[in-house]
């Protein structure tokens, strides 16, 4: 027969032995984002390339090149319309060296 022990409540995150005072573990493994400012332009500029439809050539920080059109965006990453081919690549934002119009 199962018994159901008494629930006691967890004591907060910083007061767990072990565990160093400060901000929570996962504001410690990420590196904070850009600027909201630099954010806003970004945004501003995918969205230019979206409405516009231009194409525009990808240059990835290993010096990979892709070219075609920008379908979507969001925080992390955005959608490519690869140029001459049905496919649609997805790219984060973070292995992207430039974008530029063609």
């Amino acid at each position: 027969m199962y018994y159901h022990r008494k629930h006691r409540p967890r004591k907060p995150y910083a007061e767990r032995p072990g565990d160093a005072p400060g901000p929570p573990r996962h504001a410690r493994e990420h590196p904070p984002g850009p600027e909201p400012e630099s954010r806003e332009k970004e945004s501003a500029f995918l969205a230019s390339l979206v409405e516009s439809r231009a194409r525009v050539t990808v240059v990835m920080k290993d010096g990979e090149r892709f070219q075609g059109r920008v379908r979507y965006y969001d925080r992390d990453c955005f959608s490519l319309g690869l140029a001459g081919e049905k496919r649609k690549l997805f790219l984060r934002k973070e292995n992207v060296a430039c974008i530029t119009e063609t």
